[in-house]
């Protein structure tokens, strides 16, 4: 999603004080790690503050905008695909079509999206469907909120609860995963990558893409998937085409 932009956080946030935790360093690490060192939390950590991102939580914490309504590239933002809800089928994943009425649940990969923002900041909401998510991890450094559903987050190198009112840091190449533990809904959280922008650059990684020593580290993250993800044959994450660096 986005190239580095800014040269500290506090240029972002247009202030900070002694207690206020600064971007990880460097922010763009060169290994990964077994998991991101930070909780979930009901405060925003200081690294997430992206004026941005803010303005859309705004929208969305105050009941302003819902899920749907909220628009895309707003704020200051560019370069969101404007087409709304989106998902894609297992046999045709460069094809995007639009999220059916169900949600994430009657997709065929238990994921929809949402682009808001492609630059200066990558800014998205997802919703993930039961039993379809997998870990992986990435160079840039994410934020999560969560918005409605009830999940788990793989943090502090354990599964911690994850849902409406909770942020999660993650910082630069810190293996992660967020699965939905509701039967009857779709977890819905909005991501954001504060020091970066344009997707096209990102590269994700995952348990079947990296050599033997990371899936090793993939091997002690306790998850389990859907019976598609297990076969390979479908689920987020093990059906995405690839972008280069």
């Amino acid at each position: 999603m986005k190239k580095l932009l800014i040269a500290s956080a506090v240029l972002m946030t247009g202030c900070a004080v002694a207690a206020d935790k600064p971007a990880d360093k460097p922010w763009h690490n060169e290994k990964p790690t077994l998991s991101t060192i930070n909780a979930p939390t009901k405060v925003m950590p200081m690294v997430c503050k992206q004026e941005q991102a803010m303005a859309y939580l705004k929208e969305l914490q105050s009941g302003e905008k819902d899920i749907y309504s909220i628009k895309s590239n707003d704020h200051g933002g560019k370069g969101a695909n404007e087409s709304g809800w989106l998902t894609w089928r297992v046999d045709d994943p460069s094809n995007l079509i639009p999220c059916p009425e169900g949600g994430a649940a009657a997709t065929e990969v238990g994921m929809c999206w949402k682009e808001l923002n492609d630059e200066p900041t990558v800014i998205g909401l997802v919703r993930v469907a039961p039993g379809t998510a997998a870990p992986h991890y990435h160079r840039e450094m994410e934020c999560y909120y969560g918005l409605s559903g009830q999940g788990l987050t793989w943090a502090q190198e354990r599964m911690q609860p994850f849902g409406p009112g909770d942020y999660i840091e993650i910082p630069s190449k810190a293996m992660h995963y967020t699965p939905n533990t509701y039967d009857d809904q779709d977890l819905i959280y909005m991501y954001w990558f504060p020091l970066d922008g344009k997707f096209s650059t990102f590269k994700y990684q995952w348990p079947q893409d990296v050599g033997p020593g990371e899936q090793l580290m993939f091997d002690f993250i306790p998850y389990t998937n859907s019976k598609l993800v297990r076969s390979g044959n479908g689920g987020y994450g093990w059906d995405v085409v690839q972008k280069s660096k």
